[in-house]
């Protein structure tokens, strides 16, 4: 038990940990001679089961939600739909998993991560980093008004998937207001596009030579959010929702694709805050949603 703990823990926190010890090493390695049966049992056990073994109980979890204003979100207040209960509580059976609801051009979507709240605030507004290594499903994105990781921002993307290609600009804000009423409980990002005043020619040259060579066309309109609760110090509930118009017509393919999208979107946030997060960042900052300064590695 000592064993699954420390490697596990080690794994999931977003905090730069001490070298591993001789033995821990040796299981790391590439071994000249195969795992014994028991061995390899005992290491994919402990890396299976364990790794959200942090998370407290379903029915706690539910508990702490039921508690909470969740209709305060944005979710609610500007897409009118109510706190998607049947997707916490798939998720919360299945941590780790991202249970997605995908109706057309409006989807949501629930996970339940083994990782601290900061950590994935962090990646989720490391918008400069989403195309890198392909961890969003986004060939450029780019902050280009406000600063980057801070409370506003404009930030520039585009994106294309299965011949469907579009490039859009947004508003990206924190919600200040519901992190502080709701006693630091509700991270929450929102974003809203600018299209209706971005055009091609708004655009710098080198950016819309690059859209015109791909031949993507600008959004219609989006908007959405993220919304994260801490449920403990290395568990987080993560909830999405957009709405995307690409204008057009839209294929039955393309609708199903959608729902990988959103899935996609979370994984890959999920990724960035175990594999780049914890990475040196000594020329960044982030901010919690009141403005306050979070302490990168």
């Amino acid at each position: 038990d000592l064993f699954c703990h420390r490697r596990v823990f080690a794994r999931s926190h977003f905090v730069p940990r001490a070298e591993p010890s001789r033995g821990d090493q040796t299981v790391g390695k590439t071994m000249s001679k195969p795992l014994s049966a028991l061995a390899l049992a005992v290491v994919t056990g402990c890396l299976g089961a364990a790794a959200h073994a942090e998370c407290p109980p379903p029915s706690s979890i539910l508990a702490t939600l039921d508690e909470l204003d969740l209709a305060a979100a944005a979710r609610t207040q500007a897409f009118d739909l109510q706190p998607p209960k049947t997707l916490y509580e798939r998720a919360t059976d299945k941590p780790g998993k991202v249970i997605v609801k995908n109706d057309g051009k409006l989807g949501q979507a629930v996970l339940l991560t083994d990782l601290p709240i900061e950590a994935l605030w962090m990646a989720v507004n490391d918008e400069d980093h989403y195309a890198q290594d392909g961890y969003l499903p986004v060939l450029h994105s780019e902050v280009i008004d406000g600063i980057p990781r801070g409370e506003e921002r404009v930030l520039f993307q585009y994106f294309k998937r299965a011949g469907v290609g579009r490039w859009w600009v947004d508003r990206v804000e924190m919600s200040q207001e519901l992190f502080l009423e709701s006693d630091t409980m509700l991270w929450e990002l929102r974003w809203w596009d600018l299209m209706e005043t971005r055009t091609l020619e708004s655009l710098p040259a080198d950016r819309a030579q690059e859209l015109t060579r791909l031949g993507l066309s600008p959004i219609r309109a989006s908007r959405g959010a993220w919304l994260m609760i801490p449920l403990d110090t290395e568990c987080t509930l993560v909830e999405y929702v957009t709405y995307s118009d690409p204008g057009g017509f839209l294929s039955f393919a393309q609708i199903l694709g959608a729902g990988r999208v959103i899935r996609d979107t979370l994984e890959g946030v999920e990724r960035l805050a175990r594999e780049h997060i914890p990475e040196p960042h000594a020329d960044a900052r982030f901010v919690r949603p009141d403005g306050i300064a979070i302490d990168a590695p």
